[in-house]
Order: C-alpha cells, then sequence, then structure tokens
C-alpha cells in the first residue's frame, strides 16, 4: 500500500507546492511509514542513477579522504529554484546534493536520521556535505569525524533557535543553526554574541567582543569562530572548550535564546599534523625579512605561519583622497588623507605549495591584486585576523584547504611586492573626451587612455557621478595603481576609483581596462586632472623550502 501524500513529491521537487504545503508535506512524512520507505527508494534509486554517470578516474593513495570532496566537486552548481523543463531526477538530485528545499525538507530527513537510508548515509551523513556556504574543509571534517549533531533549541517569545550541527578542528570552530517561528518559518534577522570559554573560565573572544548577524545564504545558517587568530598553534588550543551562543536579538525582538555547547578539541588536536622550521629566513633586496615559521595541517584546513620585519627606512608617507563618512557627514565627503606605512609587508608576497610531480596544490598572491592576474589556489578565507603585530615583528598566517596524506612538498616565494610614491598628472577636458580620446605616458613608464566621459545629475540618493572609460598599459614590473583621484579647474579634489579588469600581455606587462568612477561630483568640470599617488611593482624571487608531511 502506497500512502497517496508520497504523490505529492514531484510537485515539490518541482518547487510547485506552497510554503505551508511543503512543511505540511514534511511534516507528515516525519510519521508516515509508508512515506518514508517509498522517499528511502526515491533517494538510493537517485543515487544508484548519479553515481553510475561518473566516469572511471584512477584511484589516488588518498581515495578514502578524498572521495567524498571529489564527488561534491564534479557536481554542478545548484541553479536558482523555479519551475523548468528540467527532469524530475535531475531536480531532485540537484536536491540531494546542494540545499534549496530539500535539507529542511524531505531528505533531511534522511541527512538527520529521521528516516535512515542505507545508501544515501553512506554518502550524506552531515548538513555540512550539502549546505551551500560549507566549503572543502568542513567537508573533509565530516570524513574525518570531526562533525557531532547538536539538536539542541530553545525556544522565547515564539520564536527557536535550533543548533544543529558543530564541526570542532583546531584551526576553527564551525556551527550550523536555525530559527523559526511558532509555525515554522524560518527567521532570517538576528544578530549574536559569541563567547569560547575553557575549563579556567576564561573566554577568549572577549577581546574583540565576536559578534556575527545577518541572514542566511543556504538552507540554514553556518556561523565561523577562527582560532588562528586566538591560539597559536594546536597543542596550545585547550582540549575541552565551551562555545556560548548568546542570540541578542531575533527578528527585533530581544529574548533568552543561550545554548552553551562543549567543545572536545582532543580528536582535533590528535588529527593536526605541525610541520616547523629552522632557520627558514628569507631577505629581499629591498629589506624585507620574512621566516617561515610552521605549516599546520588539519582535517579543515591548512596553515601557513610567517613572520615579517620591515627596517625603518621602508616607511613612507602615503597622502591619499578618501570618502569620509561620520556623523557630520551621513552621506561622505572627499578629504585627503596622510598616513606612514611601509612600502613593503610580509602580506604582499606570492607563492606556492607544489608536490613531487611539480603540480601546485596551493597558492597565494597578494589580496588586492586583480583577479585577472593573481595567482591563487585552494585559499580558504576564514573568519577573523590574518596578521598580528608583535614589536617589530608582523606574525602572518594564511590559511587554503587541506593537504591529503603523506606527501612531500616544497614551499616556493615567487613573488615580494613594493608600494612606491608616484606624482602623474593628466590634464582632461572632459566634453572632448566623447569627441577624441586622450593617451598619456607617465613616469612609471605606464600608459592610459581615457575617453567616453559621461557624468550622472544628483539625485535624492547620489549627489551626482561621473564615469570615464580608461585602458591602460602598465610600466614594467607595474601591477597595481591604487588610490586614484581627481582634481577639478578650482582644486578641489575628489576620491575616484579605477575598477578594472586586468590581463598580461605576451611580455608579461599588465593590461588594464575599466571605469574611472568619481563619485559625488556635483556638477560637469570644465576641466580635471587625474593623478594617482602610489603604485605597486612585483619583484621575482626564487626562494624554496622543502617539507614533508608524515
Amino acid at each position: 500500500m502506497k500512502c497517496f501524500m508520497f504523490n505529492r513529491l514531484k510537485l515539490y521537487a518541482n518547487g510547485e507546492l506552497s510554503p505551508a504545503a511543503s512543511k505540511g508535506l514534511e511534516q507528515h512524512a516525519v510519521e508516515c511509514p509508508q512515506c518514508q520507505i517509498k522517499l528511502q527508494e526515491w533517494v538510493d534509486h537517485m543515487l544508484e542513477e548519479e553515481f553510475s554517470t561518473y566516469p572511471e578516474v584512477p584511484v589516488p593513495d588518498t581515495f578514502t579522504d578524498e572521495v567524498m570532496s571529489k564527488l561534491f566537486e564534479t557536481a554542478p552548481a545548484r541553479t536558482a529554484r523555479k519551475h523548468s523543463s528540467r527532469t524530475r531526477r535531475q531536480r531532485g538530485w540537484d536536491i540531494v546534493k546542494k540545499t534549496g528545499l530539500v535539507v529542511a525538507g524531505l531528505t533531511a530527513l534522511v541527512v538527520t536520521g529521521t528516516v535512515v537510508s542505507p545508501t544515501f548515509a553512506n554518502y550524506v551523513n552531515s548538513l555540512f556535505q550539502i549546505e551551500k556556504d560549507a566549503d572543502s574543509g568542513m567537508k573533509n571534517a565530516v570524513n574525518k569525524g570531526l562533525v557531532q549533531k547538536l539538536e539542541q533549541k530553545v525556544t522565547d517569545q515564539g520564536i527557536t533557535f535550533e543548533a544543529k550541527e558543530l564541526m570542532a578542528d583546531s584551526m576553527r570552530i564551525v556551527f550550523i543553526f536555525d530559527m523559526y517561528d511558532q509555525n515554522g518559518k524560518q527567521i532570517e534577522d538576528h544578530s549574536m554574541k559569541l563567547q569560547l570559554i575553557d575549563s579556567n573560565g576564561k573566554d577568549w573572544l572577549a577581546e574583540d567582543g565576536r559578534e556575527e548577524s545577518g541572514s542566511n545564504h543556504g538552507q540554514f545558517f553556518i556561523t565561523e569562530v577562527s582560532l588562528n587568530d586566538i591560539f597559536e598553534s594546536a597543542e596550545a588550543t585547550p582540549e575541552q572548550l565551551t562555545l556560548k551562543i548568546v542570540p541578542t536579538d531575533i527578528e527585533g525582538k530581544k529574548g533568552k535564546w543561550d545554548l552553551e555547547i562543549p567543545v572536545d578539541m582532543k580528536k582535533a588536536k590528535e588529527a593536526t599534523k605541525t610541520v616547523a622550521f629552522k632557520d627558514a629566513v628569507y631577505q629581499s633586496p629591498q629589506g624585507l625579512e620574512l621566516k617561515l615559521k610552521q605549516i599546520e595541517v588539519s582535517p579543515s584546513a591548512t596553515r601557513v605561519m610567517l613572520d615579517s620585519t620591515v627596517p625603518k627606512t621602508a616607511y613612507v608617507e602615503f597622502e591619499r583622497a578618501v570618502l569620509m563618512y561620520d556623523k557630520d557627514h551621513p552621506g561622505g565627503v572627499h578629504i585627503t588623507n596622510k598616513k606612514v606605512e611601509p612600502t613593503l609587508s610580509g602580506g604582499d608576497i606570492a607563492y606556492e605549495i607544489t608536490n613531487e610531480k611539480g603540480e601546485v596544490v596551493a597558492a597565494r598572491d597578494m589580496f588586492v591584486l586583480d583577479e585577472g592576474i593573481a595567482k591563487k589556489k585552494n585559499v580558504l578565507y576564514v573568519s577573523g585576523l590574518s596578521s598580528k603585530q608583535e614589536g617589530d615583528i608582523m606574525k602572518w598566517w594564511h590559511t587554503f584547504g587541506p593537504l591529503q596524506g603523506e606527501q612531500k612538498l616544497k614551499f616556493q616565494l615567487q613573488k615580494v611586492y613594493e608600494n612606491k610614491l608616484a606624482s602623474p598628472k593628466f590634464d582632461l577636458i572632459p566634453e572632448e573626451l566623447n569627441k577624441k580620446a586622450a593617451t598619456f605616458k607617465d613616469e612609471t613608464g605606464s600608459s592610459f587612455t581615457f575617453s567616453s566621459f559621461s557624468w550622472t545629475p544628483a539625485s535624492r540618493e547620489e549627489k551626482g557621478k561621473a564615469v570615464i572609460t580608461v585602458e591602460g598599459t602598465l610600466g614594467k614590473d607595474v601591477v597595481s595603481i591604487k588610490y586614484w583621484y581627481v582634481k577639478d579647474e578650482n582644486g578641489k579634489i575628489y576620491y575616484a576609483t579605477l575598477r578594472p579588469e586586468s590581463t598580461r600581455d605576451k611580455d608579461g606587462r599588465v593590461l588594464v581596462k575599466g571605469e574611472l568612477v568619481i563619485p559625488k561630483l556635483e556638477q560637469v568640470p570644465k576641466k580635471l586632472t587625474i593623478c594617482y599617488p602610489e603604485y605597486t611593482v612585483e619583484h621575482h624571487v626564487n626562494w624554496e623550502v622543502p617539507f614533508e608531511i608524515k
């Protein structure tokens, strides 16, 4: 006998049921044994069809560790939930692989254990494996047994706050949670405070007052507490911690939704491998000193730890045009700002980590470098800080996805970037640019062509804006130009920003193309002088340090 309610699954999978009807079907499936059996058959059949389409590939030594991440990497991205001509099987498999309606719905009953499907449970046993914002490291932590189901919840004022799963890794703690009203409708707007308390009662998040707010991106919410900027190594991490979640505001309401979650860090610490370096020091001709301190590999991430020092002679005064917002100028005002900063930084470097085959397994580049010319691979953007000043030393930790298995690797420093002062001036008559482009070559060896001037008059939200089309070829070894500004015929300075698309030509020179935007320009100027105060050059380096993960 088949329950008639299961016939509505097709409408559910197509996204054709109303939210109330979908919720009703989900609640029914929790209690109906016949629907649970059919749901198992549906999921098992869908898995059998899907996995039969995967091509055969050579099985690596680290197959057990990598199989889950490989399967999800090859899966197509989730499309928007709307009615289309796609088949029921395709739509259903989207549901299983990603979030959308299934995580809070029918297949979530399998994932969370309400309905046990042996085939499906072998592949998906955690919300981290199907939640949209979960990265590859979180998925790998599931396979290593670092994720625990919580199902802790508290209700106040008709609103329920539910902590569903927790991942405890030596580099970060991540939890998935949900909030909904008494009708089961999900609530997005919220803010919360987090505390991380050790066995001595010390709150390790007290100094920065860690808070979280916002809306979800997948079916549930994921919040991450980075440990990189708290504990300098896995060894220094306490074995027992308590994560206290204090929601301070949910949908404009104040209430008591506090939860305390015990976090056992012992397994995470044991699963972390550390490679320490001695005398791995690079001294650049420009004066930057880099020390490679250690590399840690955990189930969810890889952390490269560096120290950098910069000589006093590398500090210069930069003058930049900025938009300042304060209580007197809530809409922003153009000002110039002077600041003494180093021209070199341990954060402004490029390096790769390669294996014995010469394959790049991780790569990092200068953060502000345009994506078109930056070389990055396996970079993991985690919450929290990535550097800390201690006297003359700046400590850095760069985070990547996990490196799997035992292997011999090589850290290869490839570039050191340096900021330099500049003072070019390009004089333009805006109204003539639409008739004839203006081309200039400056002191850095860069050439720019300005054209297509347009101006949008002031409205309620905007005081006026000008846009100039820019194309250029940067000088030899020049990779970036920042902090543009313009002067009108009266000498008034306006902050400007260039959002370029950057590429390289056959000789390695950087080509830029984009729009120079001048906000809050109240009228069309008769003349404009375009300037920039600094630019960035790259210095090529060939310094490497071999290491081994055992």
